[in-house]
């Protein structure tokens, strides 16, 4: 196939969606590479524009597509070494009362780091969780750096982005939230969560913690025990472990 020229136009809104604000006024969003993009084109989102490199020779695209010269993939890739893919399509509408009936969902309080949410989102993928809050300052879910890191797990978990407390219980009133702090009360092991019908964990971050707002309404508190010589675990690695223990090895 030959190669077209993209019109300044195109270059320029693909170009405005490597930022969070414009992806939040557009609606739209860029994925990149051949797992991301194979996932995207295999669900049911709303593709606008599949684009690839002259030498591009992955994954087998069904849509109809645009082949490019490198020059025009360095301009819209969002990295230094550009993706032989790229694919524009509209952000997917997470119904949030849905969540009300799911019974295994982890919330996420001000994670910054988009390589943390990726690995995130591969292992509440791989071990069963049913569903994502993303609470307050977050990054966001639709950064190429996350969608990257997800390694073709970027749709697989719904996620939903909620900003105060009063919107965590009216959607989760029945659930048991159960916080990730060290407490001096209420403090209960992985093994106690499988008696719980509907939980949210909730996690906070790694600067901060987890916020006051959020201490105060937890139910019970989880930790994991880890040796006296170490200060903490990434958050990805702790959030992980707990879902491996309580969704595989608990069978929960």
């Amino acid at each position: 196939m030959h190669s077209v020229e993209l019109s300044e136009n195109k270059i320029k809104l693909i170009r405005k969606l490597h930022q969070k604000k414009y992806r939040d006024k557009s609606g739209l969003f860029i994925a990149e590479g051949g797992k991301a993009c194979e996932e995207i084109l295999n669900s049911d989102i709303n593709i606008k524009e599949i684009i690839t490199s002259e030498d591009f020779n992955g994954i087998k695209i069904q849509s109809p597509f645009i082949t490019v010269k490198e020059s025009v993939m360095k301009k819209i890739a969002t990295t230094d070494s550009p993706c032989k893919i790229l694919v524009l399509a509209e952000k997917k509408v997470i119904n949030i009362s849905k969540f009300k009936n799911l019974k295994k969902i982890a919330l996420f309080d001000s994670i910054s780091d988009p390589g943390n949410l990726g690995t995130i989102l591969r292992s509440a993928a791989a071990f069963g969780v049913e569903g994502i809050i993303l609470y307050g300052n977050c990054v966001d879910l639709y950064s190429p750096k996350v969608i990257r890191s997800c390694a073709g797990n970027f749709l697989k978990t719904p996620v939903i982005s909620i900003d105060s407390v009063d919107e965590l219980n009216s959607i989760c009133n029945e659930h048991i939230k159960i916080g990730t702090v060290l407490s001096k009360t209420n403090n209960i092991s992985i093994k106690e969560i499988t008696d719980f019908e509907k939980y949210i964990l909730m996690f906070g971050s790694e600067a901060s913690g987890l916020q006051d707002e959020l201490i105060k309404i937890a139910d019970k508190n989880l930790i994991i025990n880890i040796k006296k010589n170490v200060e903490s675990l990434n958050l990805s690695v702790s959030s992980s472990i707990i879902f491996y223990e309580l969704f595989i090895n608990g069978k929960n």
